[in-house]
C-alpha cells in the first residue's frame, strides 16, 4: 500500500499507526501529561517511609495549622490527631488517591473523571493539608508556597479539561480568553500582594526562608542556599518590593497587545516559579524523606506555559480530531 493509500485508508476511520500517534500529541496533551506525572510524583512522595510514622501529622498538619484561626486550625487538629491514630491506612489512601488520579489524567480514555477528581480532591487537601495554603496564618508568602500547590492542581485541571476550541493559549480552549485572563490576574497578582505584605519585607524575610532549605541536602545545594542566604540578608525590604514588582508585571502581561510581550510575561513567570521553588520551597524538600508534594514551583510554571500564546495553522483538517480524540474530549 502506497503512503497516500495509508493515509485515506487513516482518514477514513480505521486505526492510526505510530506517526500519526505521535502527531496527535498535542501541545495540551503534552501539558495534561505534565500534569500527571506531577500528580504521580505527589502519590509516590506520599509513601516514603515516614509519612507512615505517628510523626508526620504533628510536623506536616500541625505546621498547617500555625498562626490559623481557631474555625481552621481546630478542623485541621483533628485530621492530625486521625491520622496519629492511622498513619498507614490513611497515607496509604492518600497516595492511592493521587496515584490513580495522575495516572488516569494520563490515559485518554480516563482524562475527564480523573480531573474531575482532581476537583473534588483538590478542596480537601487544601483546607486539611495545607490550611488554606497559609493564606489565612497571618504569614502567608509567594515565596515559601502561598497559595498552596492543592489550589494550582485545581486551577490547571479545570484550564486542561479536553476541549477543540479554537483560542490563542490552551489556558483559554475551554473557558475562554476572558476568563482565562482574569484566573492569570488573580492568581499571579494575590502572589503579588502577598510579596508586599510588612512581614515578608522584613529585614531577613528571605535570608531566613532561603537558610531553612539546607536541612539534609547535599553539599552542592547547601553552598547554593548559603550563598543566596548572604546576598539577601538585611536586604528582605528591597527584594520583596522588586519581587512583588515582578510578580504584577507577570500578572498584567496578558493584557498586553503584543505577542512578544505576553511571552515574555510567561517567560518571566517561568523564571520567578523556578526561584521560588529552588530557593523558597527547597524542591518541594525531598532530602529527609520529609516532601510531600513538589510544591508550587512546577505548578506555577506549567500554568505559564499553559498561557503561553502560539500561532495555531490556518488549515489543519485533521489534528483537531486527532488531538480531540487522544485528550478523550468525545462528547
Amino acid at each position: 500500500m502506497t503512503r497516500s493509500a495509508s493515509a485515506t485508508t487513516v482518514r477514513r476511520g480505521n486505526p492510526p499507526d505510530a506517526a500519526d500517534r505521535v502527531a496527535a500529541l498535542t501541545p495540551r496533551r503534552r501539558l495534561q501529561l505534565a500534569l500527571a506525572g506531577l500528580w504521580v510524583l505527589d502519590g509516590l512522595l506520599k509513601l516514603q517511609p515516614f509519612m507512615f510514622t505517628r510523626s508526620f501529622a504533628p510536623m506536616t498538619l500541625g505546621a498547617a495549622a500555625d498562626g490559623a484561626p481557631g474555625w481552621l486550625s481546630g478542623p485541621i487538629d483533628w485530621a492530625s490527631s486521625l491520622d496519629q491514630h492511622h498513619p498507614v491506612g490513611l497515607m496509604l489512601l492518600f497516595a492511592l488517591v493521587e496515584l490513580l488520579i495522575g495516572f488516569g489524567i494520563a490515559l485518554p480514555a480516563t482524562v475527564k473523571p480523573a480531573l474531575v477528581a482532581c476537583m473534588l480532591w483538590v478542596p480537601f487537601l487544601w483546607f486539611f493539608a495545607e490550611g488554606l495554603g497559609g493564606l489565612a496564618s497571618g504569614s502567608p508568602s509567594a515565596f515559601t508556597g502561598a497559595p498552596g500547590a492543592s489550589i494550582l492542581y485545581g486551577v490547571l485541571a479545570v484550564l486542561l479539561w479536553p476541549s477543540g476550541r479554537d483560542e490563542p493559549s490552551e489556558a483559554a480552549r475551554f473557558i475562554g480568553s476572558r476568563w482565562s485572563q482574569v484566573v492569570w490576574i488573580v492568581l499571579w497578582g494575590l502572589l503579588a500582594f502577598l510579596a508586599f505584605l510588612p512581614v515578608n519585607r522584613s529585614a531577613d524575610a528571605f535570608s531566613d526562608a532561603i537558610s531553612g532549605n539546607g536541612q539534609g541536602a547535599p553539599s552542592w545545594y547547601v553552598s547554593a542556599l548559603n550563598h543566596a542566604s548572604s546576598l539577601t540578608a538585611g536586604h528582605g525590604g528591597v527584594v520583596g518590593v522588586v519581587f512583588g514588582v515582578l510578580l504584577a508585571l507577570v500578572a498584567v502581561s496578558v493584557l498586553a497587545p503584543w505577542r512578544r510581550a505576553v511571552r515574555g510575561g510567561m517567560v518571566l513567570g517561568v523564571v520567578l516559579a523556578a526561584l521560588i521553588w529552588v530557593f523558597g520551597e527547597g524542591f518541594g524538600m525531598p532530602f529527609m524523606g520529609m516532601g510531600t508534594d513538589p510544591d508550587t514551583g512546577p505548578l506555577l510554571a506549567l500554568l505559564a506555559l499553559a498561557f503561553w500564546p502560539a500561532l495555531r495553522p490556518a488549515t489543519a483538517p485533521q489534528a483537531p480530531l486527532a488531538g480531540a480524540a487522544v485528550e478523550g474530549a468525545a462528547a
